[in-house]
């Protein structure tokens, strides 16, 4: 199965957006391998990578083909260029370029319409001082309950040594509960003191509990 990156040859002259496309294709597909190595994989989770990352290797492609465009020597590459060049120059500009080549706008269609579901976790600073993004080390999913919910920690149970739960309080949130998966990615959220939809979210992408985890 070849990554994105590598299908695509994408060579990004700017930015070194085939790079990042490269390491987002790997921690991807990563953690999808890991789960069917050890046994607790939902049937269908390697067939995911190629539909959550085939379209942002497409996007990177164009955008690649439209550097190359500015970048040739003629009389209208140069004309796109000078006005690519004042777009960059104003802050709108400037934070909409930064933001496409980061990969900070990525969201995945995880067939959720929630705010966050599908998008990188927000780096939330929990209430022993500690950050969100610390818990993601040991490439587990992530459980986080910040409302005291234990219907959250009893559903967790069963997923013990392939999710972590994580207690505590952020304030400004938002959310009361997300579900992160290895790779980073939101897939589920709850605004509310109410885990509907969690459990589902769970065994798609952790399994149905009872597989095996080394």
């Amino acid at each position: 199965m070849p990554l994105c990156g590598d299908a695509a040859h994408v060579h990004s002259p700017f930015s070194g957006q085939g790079l990042n496309l490269g390491i987002g294709d790997a921690v991807n597909l990563g953690w999808k391998l890991a789960a069917t190595v050890q046994g607790w994989a939902p049937e269908d989770l390697l067939d995911t990578y190629t539909s959550e990352r085939h379209p942002i290797g497409a996007w990177v492609l164009d955008w690649t083909r439209a550097q190359v465009a500015v970048m040739r020597g003629d009389a209208d590459s140069r004309a796109l260029r000078d006005a690519a060049t004042d777009f960059l120059g104003t802050r709108d500009g400037a934070t909409y370029y930064v933001k496409r080549i980061s990969g900070l706008w990525q969201r995945y269609d995880l067939g959720n319409g929630r705010p966050l579901v599908g998008m990188t976790m927000p780096n939330l600073r929990l209430d022993d001082g500690t950050w969100l993004s610390g818990r993601t080390h040991e490439g587990r999913a992530l459980l986080v309950d910040l409302a005291g919910d234990d219907r959250l920690a009893a559903l967790a149970k069963p997923y013990a040594g392939r999710l972590e739960l994580v207690r505590g309080s952020s304030d400004g949130a938002g959310v009361n509960g997300l579900l992160v998966r290895p790779d980073g990615f939101v897939a589920w959220a709850s605004a509310a003191s109410d885990p509907a939809g969690l459990e589902v979210a769970l065994t798609r992408w952790l399994g149905d509990g009872t597989g095996r985890c080394d």
